[in-house]
């Protein structure tokens, strides 16, 4: 399973109840967006602590401390899927996030043979049948197409 950086916690507590259910046996964390490898190091031991609180043993987790964005997290986990000869992921993220997960992640994947399903975290603020009504829902979804249109010019 791979818990994508950038959350409060609701991907790693989504992450813990799938791991609960026997879904993955092991799960990939990657860094904070944007931040300097040294902050990244940080952001994960707090979310490690989150999942081990919940009963994820210390043992289970992988780290990925390169990825800087969305893009990078999806070529970092197929090459370690590759290395490590996994076959299928969960890649958990929140869900406004979906539709950017959705096109990057197929353009990475695309043909190698590998396997991911995206499963969407539930945070507090999140407004599904009204975000445009709400400025936090709002905001999250104007930066995902913001970022969609990025990636849609740069790869």
């Amino acid at each position: 399973m791979v818990v994508l950086g950038g959350d409060g916690g609701d991907r790693g507590l989504k992450a813990a109840r799938r791991y609960a259910a026997g879904m993955a046996p092991r799960v990939l964390l990657t860094g904070l967006e944007a931040s300097p490898p040294e902050v990244r190091r940080a952001y994960l031991h707090w979310r490690a602590q989150v999942l081990v609180e919940a009963g994820v043993p210390q043992e289970r987790f992988e780290y990925d401390i390169e990825s800087g964005n969305s893009w990078e997290e999806a070529v970092n986990t197929r090459r370690l899927m590759e290395a490590r000869g996994w076959r299928r992921v969960l890649v958990v993220s929140d869900p406004y996030h979906m539709r950017c997960l959705s096109w990057s992640w197929r353009r990475v994947f695309e043909g190698s043979g590998l396997e991911y399903s995206l499963v969407a975290s539930s945070p507090a603020f999140w407004k599904s049948d009204a975000w445009w009504r709400d400025e936090t829902s709002g905001q999250a979804v104007i930066v995902e197409y913001v970022k969609l249109a990025y990636y849609l010019m740069k790869y």
